[in-house]
């Protein structure tokens, strides 16, 4: 069945195919010659008349409307015409009642808004709608119809008064976003109000399109901002309740039951991109988690594993933006403070080595670039917290110890491991008795090392002579080795003693405990002596083979005659 229209003037329009309702669209907005202002008043009248009968038929989809609108806005009436044409859409949406017709009107609002945001700022415009926005916001929908604004079934849609709820809401966001409310005008959003907002996120959770879920909380971080900014000539208040900051108000009030509310905020800045609404999006949301955590009684809202998921967001944002989002930035490290020292985080220690790292990578490499001061001094302050304490402790370390000389013994430049170390490495062997001759002789030769670096006057009065070796170093050792590996450490000392004799390089070694050090200890220097003692010598390479005859020529017989080819002169042989 064919819907039908009929205008102020009496035209009926019929309309039975998207492609005519196109053409009669256009043929609308299509104003020729020089038309008077009452003509133009009734053009825009009649498009909105027709637009508002077929628009579930050919408007179902966003990007529909939004090309029925750009057609009006592009035509006539907006080019010359724009302020005269939204003061005819206000007034039609205070006279006329019809949803279908106030739908429209909210559309090209919408999109208007989209191509001019200083329609936002426009107090005075603004001013009589947002009451009629309020009341399409809390109407009670019924759960079947929750279906979002362009979800549900595909033949009917969603109703009516949940398209207007969807875009009332996205109205008001956009207004809160654009101008400055004085408190005068914040009176019109009661408790009451920014208490079904709330109950409106929660009762959402579960509805396969997000949108409206996640549109109502962009409305009520920014109704905070404006409470927030609107405060700020009043000065501090007391106590939550003289607050004059109703969003905060309510949500102390409902802490036990608001769950979604905080768990989608987190998703929303997890999720965000770099695009001009999500960046503001960003702004608002940690302009009320910061609020949360530092107000007492709602720094503990959010649950662990959410704020766990908020700082790896935190360690994502703060390296990856850009220079043209610094203020973006410094939102994100006024936030990071009291996240790690105000709730639970103080006394869970998530990713500290990770934030300490980034925090001290935005003020790195001063000489080479330039160093916000508000940056270093943010900065700062997140360093400045209880759990930065332990890990800066941690990275202040003592100086190595040096010889007379002033010299350092430590090995560690050479990647050379320390006995300490080397015993920790080892000490996961099973035992056997080879194990044991291996731990017997690291003992021994640690116990060398350690000797020389702590007596470096005591080498020098044996003048660094190899056969000067005080045996009672290995004597005082003994007792360490297991009892049945005693022989073997005895046969052991006396080869290194008869090798160390024979080989006048290794003489000299142990004559400095800084060349001791160098070459890894005098133990551990006579345990890879003995060890390359007691290796197997390699085979020997094979010899070579004569290469092949290669036939030459053949005889009359069949008989081939072959020749050596290493015999045969070499090409280059008649150039020298």
């Amino acid at each position: 069945m064919s819907l039908v229209m009929e205008d102020e003037l009496g035209i009926v329009y019929v309309v039975e195919t998207a492609q005519q309702f196109w053409s009669e669209l256009e043929d609308i907005i299509n104003v020729k010659g020089v038309p008077t202002l009452q003509e133009l008043d009734s053009t825009l009248k009649r498009w909105l008349s027709l637009c508002a009968t077929y628009h579930e038929q050919y408007l179902q989809s966003p990007l529909q409307l939004e090309h029925a609108c750009g057609l009006l806005l592009d035509s006539e009436l907006f080019a010359f015409h724009s302020e005269r044409m939204m003061d005819n859409l206000v007034e039609t949406i205070q006279s006329n009642t019809d949803p279908h017709n106030q739908f429209m009107a909210y559309s090209v609002f919408l999109c208007y808004g989209t191509r001019r945001p200083d329609v936002y700022k426009s107090t005075k415009r603004w001013r009589p709608l947002v009451p009629l926005l309020m009341d399409h916001v809390l109407v009670d929908i019924d759960a079947e119809d929750e279906t979002g604004l362009y979800g549900g079934h595909v033949e009917e849609g969603p109703v009516i008064e949940v398209k207007l709820r969807t875009l009332s809401v996205r109205l008001l966001y956009e207004m809160c976003r654009w101008q400055k409310l004085s408190q005068t005008d914040l009176r019109v959003f009661d408790d009451s109000f920014v208490d079904h907002l709330f109950d409106l996120v929660e009762q959402t959770r579960d509805a396969p399109d997000e949108t409206f879920n996640h549109l109502v909380i962009k409305f009520i971080v920014s109704l905070n901002e404006q409470f927030m900014v609107a405060s700020v000539s009043e000065g501090p208040s007391s106590s939550i309740q003289d607050s004059n900051n109703r969003v905060l108000r309510v949500l102390v009030r409902r802490l036990g039951t608001t769950k979604t509310f905080g768990e989608n905020m987190i998703h929303m800045l997890n999720r965000a991109e770099r695009s001009p609404d999500d960046l503001c999006m960003q702004l608002l949301v940690l302009k009320l988690i910061y609020l949360i955590f530092t107000t007492k009684g709602t720094s503990e809202y959010f649950y662990t594993n959410d704020l766990c998921v908020l700082v790896d967001v935190f360690l994502r944002e703060v390296v990856d933006l850009d220079d043209d989002s610094e203020s973006l930035r410094h939102t994100y490290l006024r936030v990071l403070h009291p996240l790690l020292t105000r709730t639970q985080l103080r006394d869970v220690p998530y990713k500290r080595p990770q934030i300490k790292y980034s925090l001290e990578s935005l003020v790195r490499n001063e000489d080479i670039r330039d160093i916000n001061a508000t940056t270093r001094r943010l900065v700062e302050r997140c360093l400045s917290g209880d759990w930065c304490v332990g890990l800066r402790k941690a990275d202040v370390v003592s100086p190595p110890a040096s010889d007379g000389g002033g010299i350092s013994v430590s090995r560690s430049h050479l990647g050379v491991p320390t006995t300490a170390q080397h015993h920790q490495h080892h000490g996961g062997l099973k035992s056997s008795r080879s194990v044991e001759n291996m731990r017997a002789t690291e003992r021994r030769g640690s116990e060398i090392s350690i000797a020389g670096a702590k007596a470096p006057m005591a080498a020098q009065v044996r003048k660094g002579t190899a056969d000067s070796l005080d045996t009672s170093t290995f004597a005082r050792k003994n007792h360490y080795a297991a009892s049945d590996t005693a022989s073997e450490a005895a046969v052991a000392r006396s080869t290194v003693r008869k090798d160390l004799r024979k080989d006048k390089d290794i003489r000299s070694v142990p004559s400095s405990p800084v060349l001791m050090e160098e070459f890894g200890g005098e133990g551990q220097f006579l345990r890879h002596k003995d060890s390359v003692r007691q290796r197997r010598e390699p085979p020997a390479p094979p010899k070579r083979r004569k290469p092949p005859a290669i036939p030459v020529r053949t005889g009359p017989h069949g008989t081939t005659y072959t020749t050596i080819q290493s015999s045969s002169p070499s090409p280059l042989s008649n150039h020298f």
